[in-house]
């Protein structure tokens, strides 16, 4: 036994547990470092105390460059903005034949307008002959809509009416030559939805207008209901930044507490509707681009888009409508204090996408379920085109009689009408639809 124990406390027997017992010490070390910094990143604690909730990281879907990619922003235009329900305007801002109001529609120019029988339409705001624009203002109001160009003239149902030089053209059909008209889709409640697909659109979602009824019902909102002020604001981000759920409610809260005056209460009878609603709906999302809220206990409620003009500018289009008239003062009021809500909304809604696209990246709050919509149907559309080996363009528009168009082209060459190219600075537009 003494042996034993000589051989177990020897100073060489010490020497070589310790030395064991270090090295298994140092290659344990790393992975227990590891593991406590995963559960640091993962936002809980080894601590079985810990009153942190424990959750699983998950990699984001959204792709890189989001919000900031022109290959992206192009998807959208085909995949999302091509064949998509927009909303655009309600029907109280064209209250009159020929009234209408331009857009700027992920760049497509479009504009609305209400004809002589009382419809209301949408067309993509180019001359069908050289493609310059056929509304200059972004609202007006003309029975005949005309081209600067050459002189081509509209009636308001898109119908070619007038084509100087050439309609001796052999062959030159007006009715063939008409503005391309966008399906458009007037609800009952006046608001005013678009899509740009050429062929024949799926229908408006059934969800989302359940959401816009309620909301119709609990706001007043209604055919008759009066345009007060509106304006439209150019801005440097990328229009899914209104996609984030918390940018808006600054906006509408500075919006009512500087109206205590203009922003007068509602009728008794709004009242009691509101009183028998079981789950009255003061704001509405339409996808993709606006919001409706309207002001709880008063008589008006706006839209607020975000159109966007390419992958790092937006318009910011904001109307605002009462279910009863409005005096002038009130109107003046109401104007002066969304003009300056507005203003202070861009600036931080710029001042945020600056922000992120300098390395603080993209906030948790975007991932969210409007955001996963439009990355499936971007998604799908990328898919679709893969299969086919080619881009697809559901906006595009195949003009008939094309060799009529080429015939009318040269008679306009003759006659010397592009010696100095495009009016509007671009001779050289390309349309994709």
């Amino acid at each position: 036994m003494e042996s034993i124990n000589n051989i177990l406390f020897s100073p060489s027997s010490i020497l070589v547990a310790l030395v064991t017992v270090a090295l298994l010490i140092n290659k344990a070390w790393p992975r227990v470092t590891r593991s406590k910094q995963n559960n640091k990143v993962a936002g809980h604690t080894s601590d079985p105390t810990s009153t942190q909730p424990l959750s699983v990281s998950k990699e984001t879907e959204i792709p890189e460059g989001w919000m900031t990619d022109s290959a992206i922003f192009e998807l959208e235009r085909r995949g999302l903005f091509s064949q998509t329900w927009i909303y655009l305007a309600h029907s109280a801002q064209f209250t009159k034949p020929g009234m209408y109001q331009s857009f700027d529609m992920a760049g497509f120019p479009v504009f609305v307008i209400r004809g002589k029988d009382g419809k209301i339409r949408a067309f993509h705001n180019v001359c069908r002959h050289r493609a310059y624009t056929i509304t200059r203002k972004e609202t007006g109001a003309s029975t005949v809509l005309g081209c600067r160009y050459h002189g081509w003239s509209y009636d308001t149902t898109g119908r070619l009416v007038k084509a100087p030089q050439f309609d001796n053209v052999p062959g030159f059909e007006k009715s063939q030559n008409s503005l391309f008209e966008i399906h458009a889709h007037t609800t009952q409640q006046g608001l005013v939805f678009v899509n740009l697909n050429a062929e024949e659109p799926s229908p408006l979602d059934d969800e989302a207008m359940s959401k816009l009824n309620g909301f119709s019902v609990a706001s007043g909102l209604q055919p008759g209901s009066v345009w007060v002020a509106g304006q439209t604001l150019s801005a440097d981000f990328n229009w899914k930044m209104g996609m984030k759920p918390s940018i808006l409610e600054p906006f509408t809260t500075e919006l009512k507490s500087n109206l205590p005056e203009a922003f007068g209460r509602s009728t008794v009878k709004d009242a009691v509707r509101r009183i028998f609603q079981s789950n009255p709906l003061h704001e509405s999302y339409h996808f993709p681009t606006t919001l409706f809220h309207y002001f709880v206990d008063t008589k008006f409620w706006f839209a607020l888009s975000f159109f966007p003009a390419s992958e790092s500018k937006t318009h910011i289009r904001y109307d605002i409508f009462s279910h009863s008239s409005v005096g002038q003062v009130e109107t003046n009021a109401i104007s002066a204090a969304l003009e300056n809500a507005s203003d202070r909304l861009k600036r931080e809604i710029e001042n945020d996408y600056h922000s992120m696209t300098n390395g603080q990246g993209l906030p948790a709050e975007f991932e969210n379920q409007d955001t996963r919509e439009a990355l499936r149907r971007i998604s799908e559309h990328r898919r679709l085109e893969k299969m086919q080996g080619s881009q697809i363009y559901p906006a595009m528009r195949k003009p008939k009689g094309s060799n009529l168009f080429q015939q009318a082209e040269k008679v306009c060459s003759e006659l010397d009408c592009v010696s100095g190219g495009s009016k509007n600075g671009n001779s050289s537009t390309v349309l994709d639809w």
